[in-house]
């Protein structure tokens, strides 16, 4: 009886081994040469305009839901920029975006999945506007279990009548941590755009699911001048009653702003802003 309680104990840990080490081996992190990711090539692309400029945010849950695609075409339609979080690269995902030549899209890539033939997961900024600069961060600490980082795309797109460029930062943060990681990886978004001379806008997935996660990035926006846009009926999702998704902008005029809490294409609800560089 002893002998079969330790062999039954030997298998059982030997295949939880096996089934961490399987998980552990199915995120491939890129090289920093082959993270960012260009889908669709826009060639004398026009400058953005400096007022009404319209921004669409969204956690899109890998288009796992049914009306994902429904969803994203219908609600990206007449959209100057996108950011895009939970992209996954499969083929129902790289049809739409195909589909939608107009906008070239930049993934700052997390990781390939080794279960979805090494399709590659971070997060896109798309736009019909020229982008001068195209850059990416990628999370100090990695998540717990899976072992993977996070990212931030980081775009910049010329303007009309003005030297000036827009910075987007683009961003699923860090989760499943402490609030000091999380931190981590906003600060040093926020320490690149300090040196940008320019309106720049941040969104994102910041997964602030805790008080003090919440409170501590209200904290470090304002002390970096930035102002946290606002909704008159505020769908955006949460987590133990706090919203994950933020939109902060810096040197920008808010003109409108709302949410999309009605649509299911995702576990997360979209938001979107009009702003003006005055």
């Amino acid at each position: 009886m002893f002998l079969k309680r330790l062999l039954a104990a030997l298998m059982a840990t030997l295949m939880f081994s096996n089934f961490t080490q399987a998980k552990a081996i199915r995120f491939l992190i890129p090289i920093d040469s082959n993270v960012i990711y260009q889908m669709n090539e826009g060639r004398n692309l026009p400058k953005l305009p400096r007022e009404d400029i319209s921004i669409f945010v969204w956690n899109m849950y890998k288009g796992k839901n049914d009306t994902w695609k429904k969803d994203y075409e219908e609600m990206t339609k007449g959209k100057d920029i996108l950011l895009l979080q939970e992209i996954l690269t499969t083929p129902l995902m790289k049809g739409v975006i195909a589909n939608d030549a107009d906008r070239t899209y930049y993934l700052a890539t997390s990781f390939f999945d080794k279960w979805e033939d090494l399709a590659r997961s971070g997060v896109a900024t798309a736009s019909e506007y020229e982008a001068t600069e195209v850059h990416w961060q990628r999370s100090h600490y990695r998540e717990p279990v899976v072992k993977t980082p996070k990212m931030i795309s980081l775009v910049k797109y010329a303007m009309e009548g003005t030297d000036k460029e827009l910075l987007t930062m683009n961003i699923h943060a860090i989760n499943f941590v402490g609030k000091k990681k999380l931190f981590h990886m906003v600060n040093a978004a926020l320490v690149y755009a300090s040196k940008h001379d320019g309106p720049v806008v941040f969104g994102g997935d910041f997964n602030t699911w805790s008080k003090g996660k919440e409170k501590g990035l209200h904290k470090m926006m304002k002390e970096f001048g930035y102002k946290e846009v606002t909704y008159e009926v505020d769908g955006r999702s949460d987590n133990f009653g706090r919203p994950l998704d933020h939109i902060f902008v810096r040197d920008l005029k808010i003109n409108s702003s709302r949410t999309w809490g009605e649509r299911e294409g995702s576990d997360h609800y979209a938001m979107e802003v009009n702003v003006s560089y005055l």
